[in-house]
């Protein structure tokens, strides 16, 4: 885990490396994750982006997904986004990135790590504040094999020890300075 953030860490200084100028946002998002298998979790979340080229953002966001039957999750994401103008108040952008995922409320708690792909909307209610709602596809999983012996015969199966895939729904609100 140590390894992973130092190189979300490193990532993000080099996108600053590049910048001449751009701005930044900061802000909180409601959220629904539609992973099935019983487990749909309302979450609360906060994002930070920068928009390092003209068009082109780097976001860090972070979702605390809340317990249902005694098991939550937590993300971090690291995504990309083009933005397309399409009025002078909107702009709407495809969404590519990486998740690293956690459960809370176990004993042994798991890590994955995983991929985020879909598309965003943001519309600004002043030059310095904008909603946004974006939908993406987020998959992250982790699978082990247990073998157990019956009747004589060994048996090898893989088990999801943890698995987040489906959709995911998020409303923001956001600060831009």
């Amino acid at each position: 885990m140590k390894k992973i953030m130092m190189i979300a860490a490193m990532m993000l200084m080099s996108i600053g490396a590049f910048a001449q100028e751009g701005s930044m946002a900061v802000g909180a998002h409601l959220g629904y994750a539609g992973y099935g298998d019983g487990y749909s979790p309302l979450g609360l979340g906060a994002r930070f982006q920068y928009e390092f080229v003209e068009n082109i953002r780097g976001e860090i966001d972070g979702n605390y997904w809340f317990k249902k039957n005694d098991v939550g999750l937590w993300d971090a994401n690291l995504n990309f986004h083009y933005l397309f103008p399409i009025a002078e108040d909107i702009k709407v952008y495809p969404l590519l990135g990486l998740t690293f995922m956690g459960t809370h409320g176990l004993d042994d708690n798991e890590t994955a790590l995983g991929f985020n792909i879909g598309a965003g909307a943001e519309y600004y209610l002043q030059s310095n504040l904008k909603l946004s709602l974006d939908i993406k596809y987020q998959n992250a999983k982790k699978t082990e094999t247990i073998s157990y012996t019956f009747a004589g015969q060994t048996v090898s199966q893989d088990v999801d020890i943890l698995k987040a895939n489906g959709p995911v729904f998020q409303l923001g609100i956001a600060y831009v300075f």
